[in-house]
């Protein structure tokens, strides 16, 4: 009922509204699938209770925001729980020139979260007492390998000493930013030392018993928390860092302490970096916000975006949610993943353009170790796969040791080899002497928080949410333990007949050709549409795209694929051959049209029926150069036809 009502709704709202029935249907697909993930809209339509107006008006704003995205839709902060609280608290810190200090993850979402709390709480700091030096408003990332995820009682202790010494002041209030749920040890420690403690955190709330468990702060902001009232469950830490930006700043205007009004907007060039690597859910408030956000990255003046644009070789403005994603991202990630993360939000935060140059190159510095780290991780798991040692281990959940991979990379490489297998990945590393510290990352529909959660009786520390997880394990019997509950766990119906692991290997491809399920792919069309503006425009419109608000994927049928090319990535040093390590570039037409156009096309090697349809003799040679198709799935890609599968 709830749902042919939906759809009988927004089939009326937007066939009315577009003229193109591509576009309509496009756009449909989407939100149907986004109003069915999202759990404040299964509310409204409770069996017990339907409430349709409510629902109509819902509908007519979220369409109306898809179609024509704006900040009006954005939700009311105050309606996350604690929020109240939380602005009385800094209010009072800035007001009394307290020492207050941002204390954020050092992934990308952590740094960009910090980056804008720092510089937004100065900017306030400034506009309410103008004549005083600001020297109270200060920031602390861990570090990855010392201090692990979250808060620790060291990094505190580290804090106020260094405040202590430099400005002969306590600190007294301690923010933290996409982290700190599960650290209620930590916030306990902090307020033995009368330190307040705000969490801004969106991973999910540790329960016991039916009972959330949650650290003793002044305020805990959580979305996720049970009975939040705020609608859109699904901020990253950033996020969360600028709804306490957007209630704090109305909560000043209000009680008139603010003369003039901070332009939240400019913040959004930060904002959407965390969101976009966060790879949460691209629709609702984080649609809305870097859908702006990337109109203000590509004419930003902050001297820190002028110079990772520079250092990313990014000399236009158009920049999208795949230049973010791909070239600008990494670079920011790289200081917290073999580096030093407080060099990037140094950089975000930077005002002189000569000193955010030189930070910029330290990033750089990083980024080209953090290759070198990851290259060796990724050949050695691939190694390993192609071993019958790990035959054992591959059930729903893959499980991979290694005694020397680097912690900061070990998520890379589970996301990647994630998506070339299908299936979730987990790689431990026993970096550290006593510990196995972990990073998992998930495919598809699979919840790898709660997959992992089954065997966190083994882990020390444990953390994450849906798509990625993060845990630390004692070295010896709970190693072994966990491994042997995975191995006993794994679904009966499991088969490792579903992945090709190696050349020699004859086992199914995970993407099996034949007829594609109406599921791979959105609409089927013809070459010739290719070249209608209208499509074009259709697809611009829909972004930015992401997870929700995936690409659209089209099927063209009877294709000849010419003028194959390999490549390979740059600044790629590997010397194996391996499937993530080259791409290939070439031209379509229809297979029946001699005067057919030709259009550009491009695919990654992720699948070995890359190799069989090329005509592979080697992974360096490609032995036929003209080879006709029953067809291709594929979406676009920087002006490309990136070809995802054949049929």
């Amino acid at each position: 009922m709830e749902k042919e009502y939906v759809y009988e709704y927004l089939k009326g709202c937007l066939f009315s509204s577009l003229d193109n029935n591509t576009a309509a249907s496009l756009i449909l697909k989407r939100i149907v699938s986004q109003l069915d993930f999202d759990p404040f809209f299964s509310d409204i339509f409770s069996k017990n209770h339907p409430v349709y107006g409510h629902a109509d008006s819902f509908l007519s704003c979220f369409i109306d925001n898809y179609i024509n995205p704006s900040l009006k839709f954005l939700n009311d902060p105050f309606l996350i729980t604690d929020m109240d609280k939380a602005v009385a608290r800094i209010t009072k810190a800035i007001l009394e020139d307290e020492a207050v200090c941002i204390y954020g993850d050092y992934d990308v979402d952590g740094i960009t979260a910090t980056s804008f709390l720092v510089s937004f709480l100065r900017e306030l700091k400034k506009l309410m007492k103008p004549d005083e030096y600001d020297r109270s408003i200060f920031f602390k990332l861990p570090d990855r390998i010392k201090d692990g995820y979250g808060l620790s009682t060291e990094p505190i202790d580290e804090i106020c000493d260094s405040i202590k010494k430099n400005t002969d002041k306590s600190l007294s209030l301690l923010i933290t930013v996409d982290l700190g749920i599960t650290d209620t040890v930590e916030v306990s420690y902090a307020n033995s030392k009368n330190i307040d403690v705000i969490i801004c955190d969106h991973h999910e709330v540790p329960v016991s018993e039916g009972k959330e468990i949650l650290p003793e702060g002044v305020a805990v902001l959580n979305p996720k928390r049970k009975g939040d009232k705020f609608p859109f469950k699904f901020l990253p830490g950033v996020g969360i860092a600028f709804n306490l930006g957007i209630a704090l700043r109305k909560h000043l205007v209000k009680e008139g302490l603010l003369t003039s009004y901070p332009n939240l907007k400019d913040y959004l060039d930060i904002v959407c970096l965390g969101i976009i690597a966060d790879i949460v859910p691209m629709y609702g408030d984080n649609r809305t916000l870097t859908y702006y956000g990337l109109k203000i990255l590509n004419g930003s003046d902050r001297p820190g975006i002028k110079e990772l644009k520079r250092i990313c070789g990014i000399y236009f403005d158009n920049i999208n949610e795949s230049d973010v994603a791909w070239k600008i991202t990494p670079k920011i990630n790289a200081a917290g993943r073999v580096g030093n993360p407080e060099v990037a939000v140094e950089l975000l935060t930077q005002r002189d353009p000569e000193v955010a140059y030189g930070l910029a190159q330290e990033l750089e510095s990083f980024n080209k170790k953090r290759h070198l780290f990851e290259d060796n991780c990724f050949n050695e798991t691939l190694t390993m796969l192609s071993g019958k040692e790990t035959e054992e281990k591959t059930g729903q959940l893959l499980v991979l040791e290694g005694t020397s991979w680097h912690p900061g990379v070990i998520g890379i490489v589970s996301s990647k080899l994630a998506e070339y297998l299908q299936r979730p990945v987990l790689l431990l590393t026993g970096y550290k002497d006593s510990v196995y510290i972990g990073s998992a990352r998930s495919c598809g529909n699979i919840d790898i928080y709660a997959l992992l959660k089954n065997y966190e009786r083994f882990f020390l520390k444990f953390g994450g949410h849906k798509m990625a997880c993060g845990l630390t394990l004692e070295k010896g019997e709970s190693l072994h333990g966990f491994i042997a509950a995975v191995k006993k766990d794994r679904p009966s119906n499991s088969s490792d007949t579903e992945i090709i692991l190696d050349d020699t290997n004859d086992k199914k491809s995970c993407v099996p050709y034949g007829i594609p399920s109406k599921a791979d792919y959105d609409e089927e069309i013809t070459l010739r549409l290719l070249s209608d503006d209208k499509l074009s425009y259709i697809i611009k419109s829909m972004s930015p795209y992401g997870p929700l608000n995936e690409q659209p994927r089209f099927l063209i049928r009877n294709i000849t694929l010419l003028d194959i090319n390999r490549r390979e990535f740059k600044n790629r040093k590997s010397k194996k051959n391996n499937f993530s390590n080259c791409y290939f570039t070439l031209n379509i037409e229809e297979s029946y049209n001699d005067n057919a156009i030709k259009h550009r096309a491009m695919m990654f090697n992720r699948h070995k029926s890359t190799e069989n349809i090329l005509g592979f003799n080697d992974c360096n040679k490609i032995s036929a150069n003209k080879v006709a198709v029953d067809g291709i799935i594929f979406e676009f890609f920087n002006g490309y036809i990136k070809i995802l599968n054949f049929i």
